[in-house]
C-alpha cells in the first residue's frame, strides 16, 4: 500500500480560502510520471512534486503537472512548494534570507526564504530571464476577446509576446471597465496563441481595485488546463518586464510593482515584483510572495492494482 502525503497551499496569500491553490506532494521520488498525472488529475489542480536534484548546484527540484500536460515551470506552484517546506520545517527563514537553488524545467532559479513578521515564510524567486518577443496586431487580440480594437492599448504600446519562463502575449488595457468587463471565448484565444505560438493571453491595467496596488492582471491559458487562473507569477513577470521596457513607470535600476490578480474569479491575490535594468534594457525579474497550508492530506492506494486500471 502507497501512502503519499500532500498539502493543498493558497499561493498569492497570507490566509486560507484567497490566492490560487496548488497541491504539492512533498517527498515525490518513489512516484512515476504516470502516478504523478494520476495524483494531479484526482485533485483537479495543478500539482508540484518535489524531488532530489539532479543538477550540481542544486538544493530541491520540482516538476509541475496540469491535468493535460507537464509545464516546465509554474510560478504559484512554486510559491506552494516553499510556503508547504517551510511549513513543515524542511527550510527556516530567517530575516536576513535563506538562498537556495531551485531546479526546474526552465533551468536553475534563486529562491530566498525570509521570514515575515507574522512568522510565516515570505518566498522571493528569480524568474527566468525575460525575452521581449513581436509585437501583436491589436486587431488580432481585439477580434479573439470580443472587444474593439480602441479599447486595448496604452498610447503608443500594444500587445506583444513576452517570456518569463512561459511565452505569452501581454496586452496593455486602458480602463478598468474593458479588463473587468471581459469574458474569456476560449476557442479564439487558443486559435490566437496557437496561431502566434504563445501558451496564453495576459491582460493588464493602470486602474487597479486596490489603493497600494499598480497594475490589475488577468491571465488566459486554455491551452495549459485553466480558461483563466486566479494568479500566475510567469504572467505577472512578463507583464512587469513590459511595463518597465515600454518606459510606463519612472526609470530605475531596480524597479518595484505590486501586482494583483483573480478579482474577476472571486480570489483577489497580490504579488511584488522587482524588475532589474541595465544598459541594455531589462535583464531579470524577481517575484515575492506568500502562500498559506489550507489542507494536509494522504494518499492510500494499491500500486499494483492502479497500474493495472492504467
Amino acid at each position: 500500500m502507497a501512502i503519499i502525503p500532500f498539502h493543498i497551499v493558497d499561493a498569492f496569500a497570507n490566509r486560507p480560502f484567497t490566492g490560487n491553490p496548488a497541491a504539492i506532494i512533498p517527498n515525490a521520488s518513489n512516484l512515476t510520471e504516470a502516478e504523478m498525472f494520476q495524483i494531479t488529475d484526482e485533485l483537479s489542480m495543478e500539482a508540484g512534486f518535489v524531488l532530489p536534484p539532479v543538477t550540481a548546484g542544486a538544493d530541491v527540484r520540482l516538476r509541475f503537472f496540469t491535468q493535460r500536460r507537464e509545464a516546465s515551470l509554474s510560478g504559484h506552484v512554486v510559491i506552494a512548494a516553499f510556503a508547504s517546506m517551510c511549513d513543515r520545517g524542511f527550510y527556516r527563514p530567517t530575516p536576513e534570507g535563506v538562498p537556495l537553488q531551485l531546479e526546474t524545467g526552465a533551468g536553475l532559479l534563486p529562491v530566498k526564504l525570509t521570514s515575515g513578521s507574522n512568522g510565516g515564510a515570505v518566498i522571493t524567486m528569480g524568474m527566468p530571464t525575460p525575452r521581449f518577443g513581436e509585437p501583436i496586431p491589436v486587431s488580432e487580440v481585439a477580434a479573439a476577446l470580443g472587444v474593439p480594437s480602441e479599447s486595448l492599448g496604452l498610447g503608443d504600446h500594444g500587445p506583444q509576446r513576452v517570456s518569463c519562463g512561459f511565452d505569452q502575449i501581454v496586452v496593455p488595457v486602458a480602463d478598468c471597465q474593458t479588463i473587468r468587463g471581459v469574458v474569456a471565448n476560449t476557442a479564439s484565444i487558443l486559435e490566437l496563441t496557437d496561431r502566434r505560438g504563445a501558451g496564453g493571453l495576459t491582460l493588464f491595467c493602470p486602474e487597479t481595485y486596490g489603493h497600494d496596488t499598480d497594475f490589475h492582471c488577468r491571465f488566459f491559458h486554455p491551452q495549459m488546463g485553466k480558461d483563466e487562473d486566479i494568479a500566475s507569477g510567469t504572467s505577472l513577470a512578463a507583464v512587469a518586464s513590459y511595463i518597465v521596457d515600454r518606459s510606463l513607470v519612472p526609470p530605475a535600476e531596480q524597479v518595484s510593482l505590486i501586482m494583483e490578480q483573480g478579482h474577476s474569479l472571486g480570489r483577489p491575490t497580490t504579488a511584488r515584483m522587482t524588475v532589474s535594468v541595465n544598459e541594455n534594457g531589462v535583464n531579470g525579474v524577481e517575484m515575492t510572495a506568500t502562500g498559506a497550508v489550507v489542507m494536509r492530506g494522504s494518499f492510500h492506494f494499491n500500486r499494483a492494482s492502479l497500474a493495472a486500471v492504467y
